[in-house]
């Protein structure tokens, strides 16, 4: 496969951050006085965080969508150290490298929370491009920050992979013309197969039967 970079969404992707988001999110919504169960955090965790919060509850305010989002953010920043790099990301990446594939990264984080957790992980100078949504009009499952992070590497969408772990970063590969893999990290991730993948990874390190 003739592959020029890769786009990696961050959060369950590169870094486990999964019962800590699940955590500060319910605790933010319980603000307003809102519940949020597992499967509607599931159903739609990697939307941008605006998104997210209103399809958690189309009925709460801008007031109120500011405030969960504000909140939310405060506990993930006390949290950070909870968050771990998962255990082949580091290698991987540094193989990539060695290839010469590009890696970049395509987050719903504002980007300036991505690069801090890329510093204090050790893994910034394997990465290029940073997009978060407050670079692009669109976030996911539109394909505006993949397409923004390509081109900043001029690198054609078709000579590239997404590689993330919801439907939004499957669905975002696909309206860019890349290639997309979904990588398995938890249970309860069967829904976001309907999205047809080209490829299914348990690890990334099964991303190099696809390259080599």
């Amino acid at each position: 496969m003739n592959i020029h970079g890769i786009i990696f969404d961050f959060d369950g992707t590169l870094i486990d951050t999964f019962d800590t988001h699940l955590r500060s999110w319910r605790e933010a919504f319980e603000s307003t006085g809102t519940t949020m169960n597992n499967d509607e955090f599931i159903k739609n965790f990697g939307k941008s965080h605006k998104d997210f919060t209103f399809s958690i509850n189309p009925s709460l305010t801008n007031y109120d969508i500011d405030k969960i989002i504000q909140i939310e953010k405060k506990l993930m920043k006390e949290r950070s150290n909870q968050y771990t790099l998962f255990p082949e990301t580091y290698q991987v990446l540094e193989k990539l490298n060695e290839k010469n594939i590009q890696c970049m990264i395509a987050s719903s984080n504002p980007r300036h929370v991505t690069e801090q957790l890329l510093e204090q992980f050790k893994i910034k100078h394997l990465i290029g491009k940073v997009v978060g949504p407050d670079d692009v009009k669109n976030g996911k499952p539109a394909p505006d920050m993949l397409l923004f992070a390509l081109k900043h590497h001029n690198i054609d969408p078709k000579h590239s992979i997404m590689i993330g772990d919801t439907s939004h970063d499957i669905l975002a590969g696909k309206n860019a013309s890349t290639k997309t893999a979904l990588i398995l990290r938890r249970e309860h991730q069967e829904s976001v197969l309907a999205t047809n993948p080209d490829y299914v990874l348990t690890n990334l390190k099964e991303l190099f039967k696809f390259l080599d």
